[in-house]
């Protein structure tokens, strides 16, 4: 289930500490959206739900938004932090789901309100373990913006950098950053990889699936293997540099790079906890869905580790 909070800038902290349960939950995908930019998203499936923050919002403005909620069959609610409105009931007359003001956000949400929420639309949640590949056409020529392709998607994230910019500096640590992001991003396209997000030094690459095999995945196992040589001889780095690797299977609606920031995907959304919550330790970490593509000979080079957030993980025995 998708849960999108359109926001006022103002009033993002308050939200974000508001829905941390139900971001932390591995059951919903959770996405902050500003007001402004919410005209320009993706619509999205049936199982999503709107909070719409209407704070200081000209009662016109939020009748006509939830007009065009309604006019689109999109399930929507309400959040007014200076009780604005004191017709609330006008809401749940004109379909609202739910309706937050500040007294209720005093504490972060609990999940036992989307599941009722969920009761009452009567939303269900897509399996994690359910599998529709949607394959493109000769690969990156079959693919459109604005429809939705199965990828394989690779995170990667360089570690220590709070140690690096202590001791180099934010400047030189940016130029660094720079490139070892070429050298991946080089190495990667030979696999059919593009860049698709950079941000700070977490990359992510996307690979269109091909049905049968994940060819990256051996790219990936060489970026773990040659580590040292990548550090010193293919970057500005004069030191071994540590960074982690992420692989999944999943879909998502392909938008070209730059204009991702409104894209909803539960798989990104997991790729990225993968990465970034699954483990300290540097390495290469797998989902079950790429390790089910792997020949027989590749998956005896990676070992059976925890779970996580339902998924079976794998990680590469270089050690």
């Amino acid at each position: 289930m998708n849960i999108i909070i359109i926001y006022q800038k103002k009033n993002l902290p308050v939200l974000q500490k508001a829905f941390a349960a139900i971001i932390k939950s591995k059951k919903y995908s959770t996405a902050f959206v500003d007001y402004n930019e919410a005209k320009k998203m993706q619509p999205p499936d049936k199982n999503t739900i709107y909070y719409l923050d209407i704070t200081g919002i000209k009662k016109a403005d939020v009748e006509k938004q939830i007009k065009k909620f309604n006019a689109n069959g999109h399930y929507f609610a309400v959040i007014d932090l200076k009780n604005s409105f004191t017709d609330i009931a006008w809401f749940f007359h004109n379909n609202a789901c739910d309706y937050l003001n500040k007294s209720m956000l005093t504490k972060p949400l609990p999940e036992t309100r989307m599941h009722a929420l969920m009761k009452s639309k009567g939303i269900t949640p897509t399996p994690q373990t359910s599998h529709k590949y949607i394959l493109a056409k000769d690969s990156w020529k079959g693919i459109i913006p604005d429809n939705e392709y199965t990828f394989c998607f690779l995170l990667i994230e360089i570690q220590d950098i709070g140690e690096l910019k202590k001791h180099i500096g934010s400047e030189h640590l940016n130029q660094k950053i720079h490139s070892f992001r070429q050298y991946v991003e080089q190495l990667l396209y030979q696999a059919d990889g593009r860049c698709w997000m950079w941000m700070d030094a977490t990359g992510l690459f996307i690979f269109p699936f091909n049905g049968n095999s994940v060819p990256a995945i051996y790219y990936a196992i060489r970026l773990i293997l040659n580590r040292l040589i990548i550090s010193l001889e293919h970057t500005v780095f004069n030191q071994v540099i540590r960074y982690r690797i992420a692989m999944h299977i999943g879909n998502t609606v392909y938008q070209p790079r730059g204009k991702t920031g409104t894209i909803i995907s539960d798989c990104i959304n997991s790729l990225f906890h993968l990465g970034q919550k699954y483990t300290g330790e540097d390495g290469l970490f797998i989902t079950e869905d790429v390790y089910s593509f792997l020949n027989e000979k590749t998956k005896k080079l990676f070992i059976k580790a925890k779970p996580f957030e339902g998924r079976q993980i794998y990680s590469f025995k270089y050690k």
